[in-house]
């Protein structure tokens, strides 16, 4: 005895074919995306386009340093902070295990934190370093130490998969130095623009101007062209900085902090000159150094 009656076998046989055409029209769809992500034609889904990165000043914050803190021993002398001033320190994986708990009740309020140096190396406590002091409290920002042996635009690819776009961070550092590095010294001009690829890519991204530290060594070789309008980190022992508009000054490469063991950069942030120094104004794009001797 017949399971279907003719009439049923036909609608089977209906809604069979409505669910075949359905299932090819969703696969094609699914393949012209894929094949025009591949392609980088702008056909791929509109839920995979970004859209440009705006930085948000406001959701930059910044602690004060308590009076009291013990941060402050590590200042030179008899200099007392600004009224914009607080403590701040930079690491890498050269501190190794880090209590940021420790770090944070000594007194100190910015991190700066090493994720990248040249291509194919991230620091290996990049991640684990900016989550803990976050969650410590400290606001923390991302730098990357450049060198000579490789591209800028490549360089600048591997900080920004480190170190993405967060309006809630300081704007990330440029480290240029000779120790360490690679023994490439190209000429002052094609040094430059490697210089610039990287900080066009990267300030581009964060929206916002890098801030950029220099070696005394790094500047007699090739001056310092590069900070134009941008944020200055400087060094000064003992005293502080003759430039009056620097928005970051190391204080120390030796200094004493809980919850680190062995000597620690320390430097004072200004919090105000960062933020001005390093907004970019509607309009303006990327630094170039291209018609300078």
């Amino acid at each position: 005895m017949p399971r279907f009656t003719p009439e049923q076998v036909r609608r089977r046989q209906l809604v069979a074919g409505v669910l075949a055409l359905t299932l090819l029209l969703v696969l094609g769809g699914c393949t012209a995306a894929l094949i025009g992500a591949i392609r980088g034609d702008g056909t791929a889904s509109g839920a995979t386009q970004r859209e440009p990165f705006q930085a948000d000043d406001d959701a930059l914050t910044i602690a004060t340093t308590p009076t009291d803190a013990a941060a402050l021993e590590n200042l030179p002398g008899d200099i007392e902070l600004g009224a914009d001033e607080t403590m701040g320190l930079d690491v890498s994986a050269h501190q190794g295990e880090i209590d940021w708990a420790k770090v944070s009740a000594d007194g100190f309020t910015v991190a700066y934190i090493k994720a990248t140096e040249g291509t194919g190396y991230t620091d290996a406590t990049f991640q684990q370093n900016w989550d803990g002091a976050r969650a410590a409290g400290l606001t923390t920002g991302a730098y990357h130490y450049f060198t000579l042996c490789s591209s800028g635009a490549e360089q600048a690819a591997d900080f920004l998969a480190a170190a993405p776009p967060d309006d809630s961070a300081l704007p990330p550092a440029l480290d240029l130095e000779f120790d360490g590095a690679c023994e490439d010294r190209p000429d002052g001009a094609d040094a430059q623009t490697e210089i610039d690829d990287f900080t066009a890519a990267v300030e581009k991204a964060w929206g916002r101007r890098l801030v950029i530290y220099s070696s005394s060594d790094w500047r007699q070789h090739y001056g310092l062209p590069v900070t134009g309008p941008r944020p200055d980190w400087l060094y000064s022992e003992h005293v502080r900085p003759p430039q009056a508009d620097w928005a970051v000054w190391q204080v120390r490469f030796d200094g004493k902090v809980a919850g680190i063991s062995g000597g620690v950069d320390i430097d004072v942030v200004r919090t105000e000159q960062v933020r001005r120094d390093a907004e970019i104004a509607e309009g303006d794009g990327a630094i170039s150094h291209a018609d300078e001797e």
